[in-house]
């Protein structure tokens, strides 16, 4: 798609309106009334507990704990909210309507499984408008780049790749900056930023002795998700510049560098 089409969709977001009118209600600068946005979107889904944002749409889906094969009339259905709109898409739509998809693919399967359910090619094709066929090549290309593609119906291979946030993080351990990892997996910034900074906050609550289930609670992110981070973590070598500028900055609480408690991160 022309990039005037998609900056004249990206205008049209709430979030965009919605930073434009901090920066004019403010006096701000685009990037600081962004800033304050993204800060203000955290307190309320922290504190308040916002069961659907823009963009979400509920709908019914198989539990995650009915067995593959069980008769569809017989299978229990969950509802889910997902996001149908994303910043992503449109970084994702400067590649294509084959990558726009790919997105939607990554996004909604892992939201249904985290949230309980999964999602068939069927449900896939529906939400997306697209071949059932089409759909199934879309996972394919995603299972080969090692993303997990979360569906009923193939749940012995649920849980041998990682999301797209771990590829992410993996991508800016490995050095890359953001601007390029938006390039390669055609997520917005802020959404990239935000993966490392949870990746970062799962490492130090880590560092300080906290369970996965504890830090589930401290973090508002799912299990399987702090375990992808802290499992990246422990394949990283020592010697990754991100990594040690991570362990050697002074952690707020005890102004003391995490490295002193590297060790309880490997356990």
């Amino acid at each position: 798609m022309e990039e005037s089409a998609i900056e004249r969709l990206q205008a049209k977001s709430p979030e965009e309106a919605i930073v434009e009118q901090i920066s004019r209600d403010f006096n701000l600068a685009p990037f600081m009334a962004k800033t304050q946005f993204e800060q203000m979107r955290q307190y309320f889904e922290h504190y308040f507990g916002l069961e659907r944002d823009v963009g979400q749409m509920t709908v019914l889906a198989v539990s995650a704990d009915d067995p593959p094969g069980r008769p569809m009339s017989e299978c229990k259905r969950v509802p889910v909210n997902l996001p149908m709109d994303s910043a992503d898409d449109l970084e994702a739509l400067r590649r294509g309507i084959a990558a726009l998809r790919r997105s939607k693919i990554q996004r909604l399967t892992r939201e249904a499984q985290e949230q309980g359910a999964l999602l068939t090619q069927e449900d896939l094709a529906r939400l997306l408008c697209a071949s059932r066929s089409t759909v199934k090549r879309d996972i394919a290309h995603l299972r080969s780049e090692g993303i997990d593609v979360p569906i009923r119906g193939q749940m012995k291979d649920i849980g041998r790749g990682v999301s797209h946030k771990t590829c992410i993080v993996r991508d800016w351990l490995a050095g890359y900056t953001f601007s390029e990892i938006k390039r390669r997996r055609w997520h917005a910034l802020g959404s990239i930023e935000r993966y490392c900074l949870d990746f970062q906050r799962v490492a130090r609550l880590h560092a300080h002795g906290l369970s996965v289930a504890e830090i589930r609670i401290s973090s508002g992110l799912s299990e399987r998700l702090i375990q992808e981070y802290l499992d990246l973590f422990g394949e990283a070598d020592p010697d990754n510049d991100r990594l040690k500028l991570l362990l050697n900055e002074p952690n707020a609480a005890t102004e003391e560098p995490a490295e002193a408690k590297r060790g309880l991160w490997l356990r």
